[in-house]
């Protein structure tokens, strides 16, 4: 069973008019080799993640724009 970490910044939080939010997010990026950002940078180069969270869900309030954040991916079976 493998796992995969990426690390992703919140570029944008949208409210929905259904009261819910829209949040995505991109991957880090850094071109300073002593930075752990190069390591993810260069293993994930471009994507996008989004996800919606339902209207008065706390979640929400859990990603601030402009902070990253480790995205932990393993098998759910």
């Amino acid at each position: 069973m493998s796992q995969v970490r990426a690390k992703f910044v919140v570029g944008t939080k949208m409210a929905l008019p259904d009261g819910g939010t829209n949040i995505y997010m991109y991957p880090v990026y850094s071109s300073d080799p002593a930075s752990e950002n190069k390591a993810f940078s260069d293993s994930t180069p471009a994507g996008v993640l989004q996800m919606t969270i339902a209207k008065d869900k706390p979640a929400a309030d859990s990603f601030v724009t402009g902070k990253a954040y480790y995205v932990d991916i393993s098998p759910a079976d």
